[in-house]
């Protein structure tokens, strides 16, 4: 018997940085962990390696997908998928997406020797969870939380969808004489690296290291690299963030509030900064990182900028 007749197919390898760039500026949601940049840093610091797939219906490309591989043994290779597929249009319908999930599960299997494990991008609805189990995943984590701000709206519509008492709270720290500092050359991120390990170690979170940063840095210097900003009191700088680019969005990825800083409310003032430094650039998207039941402050801070909490579907094998 002949086998259904599948529309889509996914070409493994093909690309090159700039067409994928391309794809990945095209879709409306972009991830930081599905960029070209992101997997060649992984690689250098890490040893992963990635498949780069371009998801074609009837030859036209419609969404992108990469996957991270490690080799272990000849005949084992470990591979992992966070935060994607991605799609260039709407989220495509349910039976044409279970399609997908079935050519990414015929290829990366154990019986193959190369187990998954799979974090899609996916909402977490009892629909997104019965897709994968229908395809052969086996849900084994919940699901990555945070808040998206969409930022195709006016400024001052952005302002008034900021929550009443951090919208005041903003007010107070415009009123503090705080002044902005962006860089994108790399010196202000050497700066911040070293206050951001400190609190690392201190809180006892997770993230990325320096030295994954400083890699990031270095492969995004001549396209798209992170983005500092600084905020100055009085000439000394007393906070800082890090904002990572990616496609028509960019992550709030790293950020540090010294004691002047907390005083003075100069998070709310460089997440603000943050807002209009992007919608300038052109940016329509603003991933303001991850949230959880654990910092309830944290999560409250960034809701209160007005974005749209959203948790994925979760962990899969």
């Amino acid at each position: 018997m002949a086998p259904p007749f599948n529309p889509f197919r996914i070409d493994w390898n093909t690309c090159t940085f700039g067409q994928w760039d391309a794809l990945l500026s095209r879709c409306k949601r972009p991830t930081l962990l599905q960029s070209w940049q992101y997997s060649l840093a992984l690689a250098k610091i890490e040893g992963w390696k990635a498949d780069f797939g371009i998801i074609n219906f009837e030859d036209k490309p419609v969404g992108l997908v990469q996957v991270q591989t490690r080799r272990w043994l000849p005949f084992l290779t470990t591979c992992r998928i966070y935060r994607g597929p991605l799609w260039i249009y709407d989220q495509i319908p349910g039976e044409m997406l279970k399609l997908v999930l079935g050519m990414i599960r015929q290829r990366y299997h154990l019986f193959r020797g190369r187990p998954l494990i799979f974090h899609p991008e996916m909402p977490d609805t009892e629909v997104a969870r019965r897709q994968l189990s229908v395809t052969g995943f086996y849900r084994r984590q919940e699901g990555y939380e945070s808040v998206w701000l969409d930022l195709t709206p006016d400024v001052a519509q952005l302002r008034a969808g900021l929550d009443r008492k951090w919208r005041n709270k903003l007010g107070q720290a415009e009123r503090n004489g705080l002044i902005l500092e962006a860089d994108t050359s790399g010196c202000a991120l050497d700066w911040l690296m070293e206050p951001y390990l400190e609190d690392k170690m201190a809180r006892k979170y997770r993230g990325p290291s320096p030295a994954f940063l400083r890699v990031l840095q270095q492969l995004s210097s001549d396209t798209t690299p992170p983005v500092v900003l600084r905020a100055l009191h009085d000439g000394h700088p007393i906070a800082g963030v890090l904002l990572v680019r990616h496609g028509v969005a960019a992550t709030y990825q790293v950020g540090w509030n010294g004691v002047a800083g907390r005083e003075l409310k100069a998070h709310h003032f460089l997440l603000w900064q943050s807002v209009l430094w992007l919608k300038e650039n052109r940016y329509t998207g603003f991933d303001l990182g991850g949230i959880n039941d654990t910092t309830p402050g944290i999560a409250q801070f960034k809701i209160g900028m007005g974005g749209q909490p959203f948790r994925l579907v979760g962990g899969y094998v």
